[in-house]
């Protein structure tokens, strides 16, 4: 099984991996099941280097078994490989075609003997929940999965190698806006990369931001090409809520004028292909923190959207400084959240000698501040457990990206949350304490971190994109 979102590049290395083996390549579209036949029947003749038509079959079962006899007696290296692209397409028009799959792993899989057929057989689709669903629970696949492969968006530090932007503050806000799917740069008829972060706003206006581009609407059609994410509006207003910044189940459901659990659905669906989060607070039990994840899908919800008639009108340089602090507040500063949580999790081991378990974050009741204390990030120590009481912290961090420069008063603050933890009943001893920050670090800061040995770590793009050997 492989699965991805669209422009992630799975078709690319699946047409390379076939070629590269001998294999069958089909892409399977969505038509009715008579011409879906006709044409893997046509795939299957081209492949055996006979002429269109050679083949007719009457159903999948006869097609697929064939399929597998023919591709047995001529490949030149068994087992031969059968890729099956876009495999929802074919299951719209034959529910049961997953158990059509099972009946013949069964009959000519590895456990049939004499009778066994030496195939090697992928299954790939963009539908994240169709395919993700195919080998769970009592599904007739289940267990017979060898392989079950998520393509995923390149992570940030990937997507600046891919893209070629040298300066981290550019390689921030492009990835930020627009995210690490690989496929959007042949989306972008001007291919000019961003040398630097004042260019982002030219080259916004110019890929994104007019209605002709076609990453301009992009994130409505790669929402709504999941056959099961069918009621358009109400998808699309529970995305525009959590962009805004609402998290919670009940506050969405609020806004939306429903109760927060008739929305169970809506976000499990959502969450299952990828384009909201729902993270769990690392140390209470409490409703998960609804975030969008996709950075394309966030930019449209809170930009293009409500700007809609003026960017249509060709206002878009108008609407890129109107939207600035929504793009301030609501884009880059979560997204420097993440990839701070991300540099914990991936590099800070190697890049700072950083011993860090479960990373997330929490909220910590204070008697000063009635709302508490939210911790943007927290780590566990190594081989601990969410949520059990008594966990031993190892890094308490704050992650803002602004103009202002943290300083004393912020190290501070981490202290004092490192003191509720302790009177939590929580061991944050040892916790070294992070500042993460996209403007840099007064004088006074640094000159305390240096000295800290090892207790305060300051984290500017540079380390987080690897550029230097680390935090102080």
């Amino acid at each position: 099984m492989v699965y991805g979102r669209r422009r992630q590049g799975k078709s690319y290395l699946l047409r390379r991996l076939a070629d590269a083996v001998g294999g069958l390549y089909h892409l399977a579209t969505e038509q009715a099941e008579p011409i879906s036949l006709r044409r893997f029947g046509d795939s299957l003749a081209s492949w055996t280097g006979l002429s269109a038509g050679a083949y007719g079959f009457a159903g999948w079962e006869q097609a697929l078994r064939t399929a597998a006899e023919v591709m047995v007696a001529r490949s030149r290296q068994p087992p031969p490989l059968l890729v099956i692209d876009e495999f929802p397409y074919l299951i719209q028009e034959n529910p049961g075609l997953p158990s059509i799959v099972q009946g013949l792993y069964d009959s000519l899989g590895p456990g049939a003997g004499t009778r066994s057929i030496p195939v090697r057989l992928i299954l790939c689709g963009s539908a994240i929940s169709v395919m993700s669903d195919l080998l769970s629970g009592t599904r007739a696949l289940r267990g017979r999965g060898a392989l079950e492969l998520r393509i995923r968006p390149f992570g940030y530090r990937e997507a600046r190698q891919y893209w070629g932007i040298s300066e981290p503050a550019a390689a921030f806000a492009h990835n930020a806006l627009v995210g690490g799917t690989p496929g959007y740069r042949e989306l972008v008829p001007y291919p000019a990369v961003p040398e630097n972060a004042g260019q982002i706003p030219g080259w916004l206006v110019r890929n994104v931001m007019r209605p002709s581009m076609p990453l301009f609407d992009e994130a409505r059609r790669v929402v709504h090409e999941d056959p099961r994410i069918r009621d358009t509006a109400t998808y699309s207003s529970v995305l525009a809520v959590v962009a805004a910044g609402e998290s919670s189940p009940t506050k969405i459901g609020g806004l939306l004028g429903r109760p927060a659990t008739s929305l169970a659905h809506q976000l499990g669906m959502l969450s299952a292909a990828g384009f909201v989060d729902r993270r769990h607070d690392l140390l209470l039990e409490r409703r998960p923190v609804v975030t969008v994840t996709d950075p394309l899908v966030r930019f449209h919800q809170l930009v293009i959207e409500p700007y809609l008639a003026d960017l249509e009108a060709g206002r878009a340089r108008h609407v890129w400084a109107e939207a600035a602090h929504t793009v301030e507040s609501k884009i880059f500063g979560p997204h420097f959240e993440a990839l701070a949580a991300e540099w914990l999790a991936r590099h800070s081991y190697e890049e700072a000698a950083l011993s860090a378990g479960p990373v997330g974050q929490t909220v910590i009741p204070c008697r000063e501040h009635k709302t508490g204390h939210e911790v943007d990030v927290l780590a566990l120590a190594r081989g601990s457990r969410p949520r059990t009481p008594g966990v031993p912290i190892a890094f308490i961090g704050e992650a803002k990206y602004r103009d202002r420069r943290p300083g004393i008063a912020e190290l501070r603050r981490l202290e004092h949350i490192g003191a509720l933890l302790t009177a939590a009943g929580h061991d944050a001893s040892g916790a070294v304490f992070g500042l993460f920050s996209g403007a840099g670090f007064t004088g006074e800061l640094t000159a305390q971190a240096a000295g800290s040995h090892g207790r305060i770590l300051l984290a500017g793009l540079d380390t987080l994109y690897g550029l230097t050997a680390g935090g102080s």
